[in-house]
């Protein structure tokens, strides 16, 4: 029984450890100053398109940019909603994508 306990134990300290280890593998991508300045412009610009929407208010969605691509994240109440923020954020120019990971609301 010892044994086991010592086995499962282990196994599981080593897995944690190699999904350590997996995850400080990652290289970190670099931008220019410039491009962040563009990825600023684009989450600037959903922000305010969303703001300035009759049909789009609410404030638990946000939008973060990377290159062009746009992902929104947070909570809408429908999936109307939900797309509408999309048709939204692709409407802003020099957005190349979106990523919409909107959730509804309970």
């Amino acid at each position: 029984m010892k044994t086991i306990r010592l086995t499962i134990a282990t196994t599981v300290g080593l897995l944690c450890l190699n999904a350590v280890t997996i995850g400080c593998k990652r290289e970190a991508v670099a931008r220019t100053g410039t491009e962040q300045q563009v990825d600023d412009a684009l989450i600037e610009q959903v922000k305010t398109a969303f703001r300035n929407s009759p049909a789009f208010k609410f404030p638990d969605v946000q939008a973060v940019a990377f290159k062009g691509k746009v992902q929104l994240s947070g909570f809408v109440l429908s999936e109307d909603q939900k797309r509408s923020a999309e048709s939204i954020a692709k409407s802003i120019p020099g957005v190349v994508a979106v990523e919409n990971n909107i959730s509804l609301k309970h």
